[in-house]
């Protein structure tokens, strides 16, 4: 679970980065202000042109909430926002309260198409303020328009991200760390007949089916020319499941062993 803050309506996009995350699932966009009854709407890609569009718009949130203006109130969202690899959501926070001060937003700090926030899972672009009791007008309560440009909204999601566990399918969608001890491994398995090595020979269903329960980040950090095998994480493992198996075998042929006499 990790927390950000991010901008009132604003675009939402999946971070490219080159991590194995089959989607990143937002939960709750926290607020402060003085609330009352609250909305969440989404809209696909974006939310520039669909301001003005109510129909391209999804409602996940509804309820009203008592004021909290020094502490953050989460709007639980049902259902919850899921983006895939590539994705990109417009999403619009909005309060019936009469007034300005239903929640509280800031002015843009970033340049324009330049994200307000980002890390290894989203990058959130700035947006822009309503200031109309009715969700979606665009007159405010004093005759001018109601959308104000250029802010940013002081909140934050809570959100998390689903990881994909390694298997051929999904093998280009790791670290290439990752990717090199898969080849190192399986290479070492299929050294030609005649040639010798000091790593434990495992069939290659058990070597995929060791790296499909090992983390994504299993493998960073491990110099890449490293010489001493011992300071590798998979010939550790490797050792490990040999011993294992060693035990398991010395076992059977002593029991072998105690039925034939």
């Amino acid at each position: 679970m990790r927390t950000i803050h991010f901008p009132g309506l604003c675009s939402i996009s999946w971070q490219k980065k080159h991590l194995p995350v089959k989607y990143v699932e937002i939960m709750a966009i926290w607020v402060r202000g003085q609330l009352g009854r609250m909305q969440v709407f989404i809209a696909k890609d974006s939310y520039r042109d669909k301001y003005t569009q109510p129909s391209k718009w999804t409602r996940i949130h509804c309820d009203v909430h008592n004021p909290s203006v020094s502490t953050l109130s989460p709007l639980k969202l049902s259902p919850s926002i899921k983006l895939k690899p590539g994705e990109a959501i417009g999403v619009y926070v909005h309060s019936s309260r009469f007034g300005d001060q239903a929640i509280v937003y800031n002015n843009q700090h970033a340049v324009d198409g330049v994200e307000t926030y980002s890390d290894d899972f989203l990058k959130i672009l700035p947006g822009m303020a309503h200031t109309s009791s009715q969700a979606f007008n665009p007159v405010s309560p004093w005759g001018h328009t109601s959308w104000r440009r250029r802010r940013e909204f002081v909140g934050r999601l809570s959100y998390g991200a689903k990881f994909l566990l390694w298997n051929n399918k999904n093998h280009e969608f790791f670290p290439e760390a990752f990717r090199q001890a898969v080849a190192s491994a399986l290479s070492v398995r299929n050294t030609p007949k005649g040639k010798t090595t000091s790593c434990p020979i495992l069939p290659c269903s058990v070597i995929k089916y060791i790296f499909n329960f090992c983390p994504w980040h299993w493998f960073e950090g491990v110099p890449q020319e490293a010489d001493d095998k011992k300071h590798s994480k998979l010939y550790r493992l490797g050792q490990g499941l040999a011993r294992k198996l060693s035990g398991i075998r010395d076992e059977l042929d002593q029991h072998k062993r105690c039925i034939l006499s």
